[in-house]
């Protein structure tokens, strides 16, 4: 585990050190990966100024819990933005409210239960990236969340499966389709849906999927196209993660 923090910019209390080791078994390139866990009393308590991170009026106003999320996502970001470009970077905000990426990079960031995390690459390197992090949904729940989150080949494939594959198959589908509209919705700017792509290739043992798109999205992201899927366990949670290739 490569464990590193801006020495300028120390971690607020409640959170635990950095960890920066990428988690997917294949590497991308000029990519970076930062998470922690965190206590949601503690951080919620902190001036997020001190740390270069501002918060909206909206945010300042909101739970305890949003606001250390928040926060927490924001020193994920921070750390994996300096290990990609050796500065440290004040991560904006765009009016709509996702993360304004600085020029020449893409990213995203999760947070889930107390876990945050972000992943940015050089924009020469891919298009949009989109990460996801997802405690395991119980069998029984994963049942009931189906014909919400899979389309109908997906929901044949899940009947096949026992009650642990089961829970890690609609995980697993949950969080890619979560990663692929963060991967896409900057490049497309358009919102789209979990029955708008499916889940066509799943290997948990090597941590590999593919997804594919059910809806035409723009020219470039048309019915069809698949995109490749990558699955990690930390801790408690599956972490997912989409990279869209540049154009040709």
């Amino acid at each position: 585990m490569t464990v590193s923090s801006p020495p300028s910019l120390p971690l607020p209390p409640g959170c635990q050190p950095l960890d920066c080791e990428w988690p997917w078994r294949q590497a991308l390139a000029s990519a970076h990966f930062a998470a922690m866990r965190f206590d949601t009393a503690l951080l919620a308590e902190t001036d997020p100024s001190v740390y270069r991170i501002d918060l909206s009026e909206r945010l300042l106003s909101s739970a305890d819990k949003r606001r250390a999320e928040y926060v927490a996502g924001r020193l994920c970001a921070r750390q994996a933005l300096h290990d990609l470009t050796h500065e440290a970077v004040a991560l904006g905000q765009t009016a709509a409210g996702p993360p304004a990426w600085p020029a020449g990079t893409v990213g995203s960031i999760t947070h889930s239960r107390g876990l945050a995390a972000a992943a940015v690459a050089s924009q020469t390197s891919v298009a949009g990236l989109g990460i996801d992090a997802e405690a395991r949904i119980p069998a029984a729940r994963a049942h009931r969340l189906a014909p919400q989150i899979l389309v109908e080949s997906e929901r044949e494939w899940l009947a096949t499966l026992d009650s642990g594959a089961a829970s890690e198959f609609v995980t697993t589908a949950f969080s890619l389709k979560e990663s692929l509209f963060k991967a896409l919705f900057p490049l497309v700017q358009r919102r789209f849906y979990f029955h708008d792509a499916c889940l066509v290739a799943w290997d948990p043992d090597h941590g590999s999927a593919a997804i594919e798109l059910l809806t035409t999205l723009s020219s470039h992201w048309p019915a069809g196209r698949r995109l490749a899927g990558h699955i990690a366990a930390l801790d408690d949670h599956l972490v997912t993660l989409i990279a869209a290739p540049r154009p040709a």
